[in-house]
């Protein structure tokens, strides 16, 4: 393979059930968009999903089934608050021991890069493809290994290491709205390291957002993001009754002009990755 594709979710209740390859079912119809957009260039390309649902979602749903016998009004409004606030809320970096949440989360991703990487070789280029909170969460991911690393240097395993990172994708983002608690704002570096020239070369973070959809930001807004975001494009996403709607925030998955548009992006990477392997 020449490029892994990471893929993580956002906030709300994602089923965990599997398709035959092992991929959850939130990115299903995502990644058989891109092939089809790809074409040949798809067989170059390892997908995986990256699932932490899971740490968040019994404990919501148990909430829930708490206020049933309750005299509580607008349950299906409140329903959407606590599966989609609580995702926000819950996960959190506190300095409480038995609070292990955050590194839950974070080892969900874990999880899932490991498995991506049984498909690649160390040095495989790495994009990601993050949706509302996740976004958030894979930058506090990188984040917390790039303090790892250290130093500018290739480890044993660059790809777990994300110093083959070169690419990220985020769409319905809502970072900026976690940089009010700080006075200097700082992302994270991109792209890793131990790229080859030509890839570095094409790295690039793209932030989309539909207009309509209230969670999902311009990065580049945020003045420390705009030396790492090579451009925010806003984009209508959905079916007619969905794009000039808050629900837009739902409707990337499954949107064609969304999937040409990572397309470009990973044909873009396939052909430095190329340029890169008639270097060597």
């Amino acid at each position: 393979m020449k490029l892994a594709v990471a893929i993580i979710h956002g906030i709300g209740n994602q089923p965990d059930g599997l398709d035959h390859e092992g991929q959850h079912a939130f990115a299903q119809g995502l990644i058989q968009g891109l092939r089809r957009q790809l074409g040949d260039d798809a067989r170059h390309v390892a997908f995986q999903t990256l699932y932490w649902a899971s740490v968040l979602d019994k404990r919501e749903q148990a909430f829930l089934e708490r206020l049933e016998h309750l005299p509580v009004r607008w349950r299906r409004l409140r329903r959407l608050v606590t599966l989609f606030l609580g995702d926000a809320a819950g996960y959190r970096k506190v300095s409480e021991a038995y609070d292990t949440t955050y590194q839950e989360v974070h080892q969900c991703l874990r999880h899932g890069l490991a498995a991506l990487r049984a498909q690649v070789d160390p040095r495989t280029p790495l994009l990601v493809l993050a949706h509302s909170l996740g976004g958030h969460i894979f930058s506090n991911f990188a984040w917390d290994q790039q303090k790892l690393n250290a130093t500018p240097s290739c480890p044993l395993d660059p790809f777990l290491a994300l110093e083959t990172l070169a690419g990220i994708t985020t769409f319905g983002c809502n970072i900026p709205l976690f940089t009010f608690a700080y006075d200097r704002v700082q992302p994270i570096r991109f792209p890793g390291y131990c790229l080859d020239q030509a890839v570095r070369r094409e790295a690039r973070w793209l932030n989309v957002y539909a207009p309509a959809d209230p969670l999902g930001y311009p990065l580049r807004a945020v003045p420390a993001y705009a030396a790492v975001v090579h451009e925010d494009r806003a984009l209508p996403v959905g079916p007619w009754y969905k794009r000039h709607t808050p629900l837009s925030h739902f409707a990337y998955w499954h949107d064609r002009a969304f999937h040409r548009y990572l397309a470009r992006q990973i044909a873009q990477l396939l052909e430095a990755c190329d340029a890169a392997l008639g270097q060597t």
